[in-house]
């Protein structure tokens, strides 16, 4: 019995350090160093045969770091991974807030607002807080917690949870 488990726990060690690894490779941000991260460990376990002009073979290929992904590199992919991969290609800057000009604003029957901003944008009321908004004033638009947004006056401290409609 004791030999069998040191057996097992021999077997197990390489096991245990390519966990290691690909924990760290996990953390690596940048798509393209990630991926060269775990081709090493593959690599390390597997080696591949070398073709005659003493390279690897490749079969895929890394898109150029600023290249635009398609619709077909962006295939399976979570929403979140291809938003982000798509505004890491694009250089979109992240920002946390939005500062506009109101102008028009229009309330439900059930008291909640549909406020279009100057730039375009329409936002809807999600909340039941009150919140005094008239066309030519500024707001700001928020990141708040889990992926939602908030709205209040430049000059105030009341906000409304919003969604973005368009």
């Amino acid at each position: 019995m004791r030999k069998l488990l040191l057996l097992l726990l021999f077997l197990a060690q390489p096991a245990l350090i390519a966990d290691e690894a690909l924990t760290e490779c996990r953390l690596i941000e940048e798509v393209a160093e990630r991926v060269g991260c775990y081709d090493k460990i593959v690599d390390s376990h597997f080696p591949m045969e070398s073709s005659d002009s003493g390279e690897l073979p490749n079969p895929l290929e890394l898109p150029e770091a600023n290249a635009v992904p398609d619709s077909k590199s962006l295939f399976g992919t979570t929403d979140a991974e291809a938003k982000r991969i798509v505004e890491a290609s694009l250089s979109i800057e992240q920002i946390s807030q939005i500062e506009a000009i109101v102008a028009t604003v229009q309330r439900s029957a059930t008291s909640k607002l549909t406020v279009t901003l100057e730039n375009g944008q329409i936002w809807r009321q999600l909340d039941g807080q009150r919140l005094r908004l008239n066309s030519g004033e500024t707001v700001i638009v928020r990141k708040a917690s889990l992926g939602s947004y908030l709205m209040e006056k430049q000059s105030g401290s009341r906000s409304i949870r919003v969604k973005r409609a368009n």
